[in-house]
């Protein structure tokens, strides 16, 4: 049986996808902070805020690639098994490093209290990732998800993500511009960024079933796609006019706010009507996750973007500020991309797939999922 070649236009977005996760951590893990308004930084607040919304929509975006590949497939132990496996691998390859290779001495002045207790004692993991958790309960429930989606019609798939936006995505938006309110709090919804996956998993099915003749004109989906970016743009130059107002935004924009899920859903329309293959595109693609891994690691990204890097310095001209987050970007990017290949694909590859092996043939004897 010849295997398919996937796409190249869904690998594009996923490295594009990556570069806005990885430029929003310039913005969200530096040194420049909106919660302690400085009106001399007011011109780079208006970059910073976009960028959270970036990163976001990179969230978002990346998930769904993920599923709309998952959605009509069978479930298998050596998805989340290999994704655990790999975690594990990068998270005590970057901690063993750190602490044996490195002068521990030099650390001393990155971490505090709770960094250091974290840094001493790594069990199950020396750095969290947030996504993995909830990419990995994503990839459990995926046999559930799907028997959902092939249970659904058009509608009541539609009625349901109508539902989980109204009570993942805008009800925890109207609460951070309408905070305050007694006994409330956002998850009291089930909202979370791990679970709120599920909504992007619904979502990419229903463009894989249901796009129709509008969704599936590429020229309608790139203007709307280029004018929900204007619109985010045009909101974060509006927050100019002062401190509450950012402060307001930036909070906003790290959630899913109703904004960043159209604006996705409609990029994601986009790229799934193009199509070509081109080799090296989707070979860069297969490193993304483990530039995540690397660039996001708790400790890596305390060094990059608080240590070697202060966003705060150059916050003052709004144009440093835009060139420094692409430029230093960018090269965390690379950085992380050749470290990957050389670390993982082409030494460690091969022995994380046969363990991944080895543990699904073992688990799948014992669980008949």
């Amino acid at each position: 049986m010849v295997k398919s070649k996937r796409n190249s236009s869904f690998e594009i977005l996923r490295i594009l996808s990556m570069f806005a996760i990885v430029i929003h951590h310039f913005a969200v893990h530096g040194t420049l902070n909106p919660n302690f308004y400085n009106k001399n930084f007011t011109n780079a607040y208006v970059i910073y805020d976009y960028l959270l919304f970036l990163g976001r929509l990179g969230v978002v975006l990346f998930v769904m690639i993920g599923a709309y590949f998952l959605c009509d497939k069978e479930f298998n132990f050596k998805r989340p098994i290999n994704l655990i496996l790999t975690t594990f691998f990068y998270s005590y390859l970057i901690y063993f490093v750190l602490r044996h290779v490195i002068h521990f001495k030099a650390l001393n002045i990155l971490f505090n209290n709770e960094g250091l207790k974290a840094f001493w004692s790594p069990f199950p993991l020396p750095s969290g990732y947030w996504f993995v958790g909830g990419y990995v309960v994503l990839l459990f429930l995926m046999p559930m998800l799907n028997s959902t989606i092939r249970s659904l019609n058009r509608q009541q798939l539609q009625f349901l993500i109508f539902i989980l936006n109204f009570f993942w995505v805008l009800i925890p938006t109207l609460m951070q511009m309408l905070p305050g309110k007694p006994d409330m709090a956002i998850d009291d919804f089930g909202y979370s960024h791990g679970i709120i996956f599920i909504l992007f998993y619904f979502m990419a099915a229903y463009l894989k079933k249901y796009s129709g003749s509008f969704l599936n004109n590429a020229k309608k989906m790139g203007i709307l796609s280029l004018l929900c970016l204007v619109v985010s743009l045009t909101i974060c130059l509006f927050a100019l006019q002062g401190s509450d107002a950012s402060i307001m935004l930036a909070n906003i924009n790290l959630l899913y706010n109703p904004l960043t899920i159209l604006t996705a859903f409609y990029i994601f329309a986009f790229f799934k009507n193009q199509f070509f293959y081109n080799g090296f595109i989707n070979y860069i693609a297969g490193s993304m996750f483990g530039v995540y891994l690397i660039s996001d690691n708790t400790f890596v990204r305390t060094l990059i973007w608080q240590v070697f890097i202060s966003s705060k310095d150059i916050a003052t001209f709004w144009v440093n500020y835009l060139v420094e987050a692409i430029g230093y970007s960018l090269l965390v990017f690379l950085v992380s991309l050749l470290l990957d290949i050389v670390l993982r694909r082409i030494f460690f590859e091969k022995s994380i797939n046969k363990a991944t092996s080895f543990l699904n043939g073992k688990i799948s004897k014992i669980i008949k999922y």
